[in-house]
């Protein structure tokens, strides 16, 4: 009986199956690109401290949102190869999508910036992403790891986020 890889190791015996949903880690690479642009031209800035208590500059929007971009392009390019570290992204978006976009439309009845994007293009592309691990024949335990850490990071950034905005100073 062998050990299982650690976090975010290759994992060879996937590498030599079928490869088939890989191309879906590209379009949440995407996605993340359309959905800050989305979330920038339609006003998440002034949305956000009403909805989820955070006030955020734009240059500090904009870092962010490159770097998610950059990050997502960088973890795609593993591919099944490392998948506890490609399918992090899709998690977090797919969160994102769910209980920071779509939640919020349903629970203030109307619609949060991003909402579409989140709709259309997070919500199938990374559920694919996920789904077709699983039937790539990505572990269980590797597609696990990647939906815990990315639960966990989306959920850090937003409350990170939120802490800043309490720590920032008031503007008279």
């Amino acid at each position: 009986m062998t050990a299982p890889p650690a976090f975010g190791a290759r994992n060879e015996s996937v590498a030599t199956r079928r490869n088939a949903s890989e191309w879906t880690l590209w379009a949440v690479a995407l996605s993340c690109a359309l959905h800050a642009a989305e979330e920038f031209l339609t006003g998440w800035q002034q949305w956000a401290p009403q909805a989820l208590g955070i006030v955020m500059p734009t240059a500090t929007f904009l870092v962010m949102n490159a770097v998610l971009v950059l990050v997502a392009l960088r973890l795609a390019r593993y591919g099944w190869r490392r998948p506890a570290l490609s399918l992090i992204v899709p998690a977090a978006t797919l969160v994102n999508g769910i209980f920071f976009h779509l939640l919020p439309t349903v629970v203030q009845g109307h619609r949060s910036p991003g909402v579409y994007t989140a709709v259309l293009l997070y919500l199938p592309f990374s559920t694919g992403a996920l789904v077709g691990a699983a039937r790539d024949g990505v572990p269980p335990r590797a597609i696990l790891t990647a939906v815990a850490a990315g639960t966990l990071l989306m959920t850090g950034i937003v409350l990170a986020a939120r802490g800043w905005t309490d720590l920032a100073p008031v503007s008279p």
